[in-house]
């Protein structure tokens, strides 16, 4: 019935088929509203038409006009909008180390690690919950020490470093790969003047164990990655655990991922000595794989 009145007008009126036409081209270019001829023609009926007066017919049409061009800039800016946002891209996520310590660690081994079993670096310990400090996850969490381990003979450190290798070899996809490394930490009580912060980061190898230097140190580790990623974030004395995560690429030649996870006293700065750490704790180190293949 509406396309009937439509064509009875169309054929009598020259303007009318020029306007119709102009939104009808409009309409096509701007497929977003599937609904939007039905509400020109709508309008279209509802305008009064003056057969034998053109100037008549303009003043009768304005309303029409104006109604019909807010439409058509409703359908562009809703098209635009539409055209920018692009495919949805579905990730997917593998967890692949998932370490809450309840898997019977006791403590850190020595040093940067060799091999893909061992928790290593500074001095740091496996506890159970207390009454003051909750784990993160399940019963059992670490605690940092000190900014050293046993033989190192650091004459200055502020850093307790913990580490872990992770074998990725083979998950990285066709696409797009990256490794993310999430952890939790939280600080006990501190004076006025300290301040501490955590840091989580990340180091994609390409290298075989086998031909590792022997003792693996940072500096090494820093210059020979294929990837690294680091983040920062500032404790306070809230008791609550703080969340951190990193990304780091990786691709199919990709063998390891080392963890690098610490707990910093930044100020004050010490003159020498490695920092003794009071109930400063870490939970819940997850690896995961993100891929978009």
């Amino acid at each position: 019935m509406k396309l009937l009145v439509l064509q009875t007008r169309l054929k009598a009126d020259t303007d009318l088929r020029r306007l119709y036409l102009h939104y009808m081209n409009l309409d096509v270019a701007l497929e977003a509203q599937a609904g939007s001829r039905d509400r020109v023609i709508d309008l279209l009926r509802a305008a009064p038409l003056t057969e034998n007066n053109p100037a008549g017919r303009w003043y009768s049409w304005r309303p029409l006009t104006a109604a019909a061009a807010g439409i058509a800039l409703g359908m562009f800016c809703t098209s635009v909008v539409f055209g920018y946002v692009g495919p949805r891209v579905v990730e997917k996520v593998k967890t692949v180390f998932d370490e809450g310590f309840e898997s019977g660690v006791t403590k850190t081994e020595d040093g940067l690690p060799r091999e893909v079993r061992h928790w290593s670096g500074d001095e740091a310990e496996v506890v159970a919950s207390a009454p003051g400090v909750k784990a993160h996850v399940g019963a059992k969490m670490l605690r940092f020490l000190s900014a050293t381990y046993p033989g190192e003979n650091s004459p200055r450190s502020q850093w307790g470093d913990v580490y872990r290798l992770v074998d990725v070899r083979g998950l990285a996809g066709d696409g797009r790969t990256v490794a993310r490394v999430s952890a939790s930490f939280r600080q006990g009580a501190v004076t006025g003047e300290e301040r501490f912060a955590c840091r989580v980061g990340a180091y994609a190898l390409d290298q075989d164990l086998s031909t590792l230097p022997s003792p693996l140190n940072l500096a090494w580790l820093q210059q020979n990655n294929s990837a690294a990623g680091s983040r920062r974030a500032v404790l306070t004395g809230s008791p609550h655990w703080h969340d951190v995560s990193v990304e780091v690429p990786i691709t199919r030649e990709t063998r390891y991922v080392m963890l690098h996870l610490a707990m910093v006293q930044e100020q004050p700065t010490l003159k020498y000595g490695a920092v003794q750490f009071q109930a400063h704790f870490m939970d819940d180190v997850k690896l995961e794989i993100v891929s978009d293949r």
